[in-house]
């Protein structure tokens, strides 16, 4: 959500179980790297990368808030300009399951970049409307990298369908299911066939490397200045 509590952001799709140590380390072993922190040197930075569309695999995000605070880290996947990324937030949750730390978490796929008077930078990044693809893009990093106990699908998240999407804080349209993936995290390297699929709901979002066909006919290339 924003500071104020009042609008929403991007969905809330992931939940993470896992102390704060195997949190991070299983993120970024299955790729994903840490952000910049906002700061001017930062947008700065970001603002010629976006002017240049070059990349800048370590770009900072804005913050969004829940528990009534902003994220506590952010991470991404890097692709080949600024405009389009994999990124995630996540924020402790004030429980545990089982003595174990709870990270509720939101994750989604850039595609370009739009002018915004909202935001630092002025600028914002327009996201991939099929924000599924990118949540189950996320399992798959962390399975390939062996680092998944168990994972399952829980409703939770905001259901919005294709006629009928949802908005995130910079009016880009998205469509969801509903469901949260919840990804129960291994200390250890474990093979496929050891990962235990919770049957809880069923998700039928395929996992794709790159953007949506969605994003491909609905999002414009953000004009250059």
């Amino acid at each position: 959500m924003d500071n104020d509590g009042e609008e929403f952001g991007d969905p809330l799709n992931v939940v993470l179980i896992g102390n704060s140590q195997e949190v991070l380390t299983a993120l970024t072993r299955s790729g994903w790297s840490f952000t910049h922190r906002l700061s001017p040197a930062t947008i700065t930075r970001l603002a010629g990368a976006v002017i240049g569309d070059d990349a800048y695999p370590v770009a900072p995000v804005s913050n969004l808030y829940l528990f009534d605070r902003k994220q506590d880290f952010a991470l991404q996947r890097a692709r080949p300009t600024i405009s389009q990324r994999n990124h995630t937030r996540f924020w402790l949750a004030p429980f545990t399951y089982r003595g174990t730390q709870v990270w509720i978490g939101q994750v989604s796929r850039d595609i370009g970049v739009k002018v915004t008077p909202n935001s630092p930078t002025l600028t914002t990044h327009v996201i991939d409307p099929e924000v599924d693809l990118t949540r189950e893009y996320l399992l798959h990093s962390l399975l390939d990298a062996g680092l998944v106990a168990g994972f399952g699908f829980v409703k939770g998240s905001r259901y919005a369908t294709r006629d009928n999407p949802a908005v995130n804080l910079g009016e880009d349209p998205y469509f969801s299911d509903g469901l949260r993936l919840v990804i129960s995290l291994s200390t250890h390297p474990r093979p496929y066939h050891e990962v235990r699929s919770l049957r809880w709901e069923q998700s039928v979002a395929p996992l794709a490397e790159g953007q949506s066909e969605s994003a491909k006919r609905n999002v414009r290339p953000v004009e250059k200045p």
